[in-house]
């Protein structure tokens, strides 16, 4: 069925006509050299191979049939030189040469991005502009864990809010802007169809600018501009004092735990402890030392972190992208902040109730920089009533029961509220649901 046939004829003396049939999945056009032999000879059609395959379409003819592989096809191949037959329409070769439709119509803009994604210097940009669609495969989570809710939907809000901003033509209307195609693996999901998930607007201080802004203004000023947008894109605007205090490259990393601390009501002052500690401790490390850091044991949900703060990082280089770079790439490499071995021996530390000077390995210098990141995470969460505290503080509400997708639970302004059906995707199924709410905030 998906197979085009397209008539040839060989010669006017011999008057038989030779089907190709095209295949646009395989994109290999199959000729056929005869009804009698039914002998099948593949031909490649790959546009990139300019060379023209010669090949006799029968035994008893000895006259060749030049076959051209270009774009135009030069109508040596869709031509028959029997007056009887009509010439075939050029055009109708394959979809793989018409033009592609992409999410965005600016082309100047979307050359950047492809410049940019071709270069490795932006994250999922291009793909989202391109062809509406991202992929994440994998995951590290604990599907039995309720207390922690997968990754997929903790960074769903950003991602929806970076979709808005890449795809400005409908940042008015939101509404009829086409979804996104979202193949991003959780517990219950075999990714059998994506989810669609739709921009979410945001609100940028002075207004969201455009990409032709963010992207080619070089004005010293628009860096502000740029920050703002970031910010934005983690709706966390209120917080942008407290952030511009801190050096690099903890600016990042901060930036990042306040909003995972803000979404996520089961993390606790310990998990801040060693997310900090740890990314204090790797500038002293040399590799020889990180390669040999044997925690004691491996802890699940110390894993489930590590993993959830790695993912963090890499929707924070897609938003830094988007934003045209406002924070230097580099800030946020995990080779500069996060190393996952560290990071579980100071958790389990942290767990056992250590103190902070021995997650800090004694080192004085680390303990006032230790108590700066911790003022300003704990601040920016006060500011979304957001109290971080240790576990000993919990109640029997946070033994594993907040959090996960269809708990009901979620936060909505400043208080909790029950949700009367829960959070939707579990009675749905995986695949092909519309999320077009910043309903995951906060769990």
């Amino acid at each position: 069925e998906s197979r085009q046939e397209v008539p040839m004829c060989t010669g006017s003396q011999s008057g038989q006509e030779v089907l190709i049939w095209t295949d646009p999945e395989s994109r290999q056009e199959i000729l056929c050299t005869g009804h009698e032999s039914k002998q099948e000879v593949p031909i490649c059609t790959d546009p990139i191979s300019k060379q023209e395959d010669s090949m006799c379409t029968h035994p008893e003819i000895n006259q060749k049939l030049p076959v051209a592989t270009d774009f135009e096809f030069k109508l040596e191949a869709l031509m028959c030189t029997n007056p009887e037959i009509k010439q075939e329409d050029p055009t109708n070769v394959g979809p793989e040469i018409k033009q592609q439709v992409t999410m965005v119509s600016d082309t100047e803009i979307l050359k950047i991005a492809r410049t940019h994604h071709v270069q490795a210097e932006s994250y999922l940009v291009y793909n989202i502009m391109s062809s509406g669609e991202i992929e994440c495969s994998n995951t590290l989570e604990d599907e039995l864990d309720q207390a922690l809710p997968s990754q997929a939907f903790i960074y769903r809000p950003i991602r929806q809010r970076v979709y808005s901003l890449l795809l400005e033509d409908c940042q008015d209307v939101a509404s009829t802007c086409p979804a996104v195609k979202e193949w991003f693996v959780y517990p219950g999901n075999p990714l059998r169809h994506p989810d669609l998930v739709r921009p979410l607007q945001m609100s940028v201080p002075g207004g969201t600018p455009s990409l032709k802004i963010l992207w080619l203004n070089q004005e010293p000023e628009m860096q502000v501009r740029r920050l703002d947008t970031l910010l934005a894109c983690f709706n966390l605007s209120s917080s942008r004092e407290e952030l511009q205090a801190v050096e690099s490259p903890f600016q990042a990393l901060c930036c990042l735990l306040i909003y995972l601390f803000v979404q996520v009501d089961t993390l606790c002052l310990e998990d801040l402890h060693a997310f900090i500690a740890q990314a204090l401790c790797l500038q002293g490390k040399s590799t020889s030392q990180l390669v040999n850091l044997q925690p004691d044991y491996i802890n699940p949900r110390a894993v489930q972190l590590g993993s959830l703060l790695v993912r963090g990082l890499t929707t924070l280089v897609l938003v830094n992208s988007a934003c045209g770079f406002p924070w230097k790439m580099s800030d946020f490499m995990p080779w500069n902040i996060f190393d996952g071995k560290l990071f579980h021996q100071k958790y389990l530390q942290s767990e056992k109730g250590y103190a902070v000077e021995v997650l800090l390995e004694q080192n004085r210098s680390r303990l006032t920089k230790f108590h700066n990141l911790k003022a300003v995470v704990c601040k920016a969460c006060m500011k979304e009533n957001r109290r971080i505290t240790g576990r000993a503080h919990w109640g029997s509400h946070h033994a594993g029961r907040w959090g996960r997708q269809g708990s009901g639970y979620h936060r909505t302004g400043s208080g909790y509220s029950r949700s009367s059906q829960g959070q939707p995707w579990r009675d749905q199924g995986p695949g092909s649901r519309q999320y077009e709410h910043d309903q995951w905030r906060r769990y």
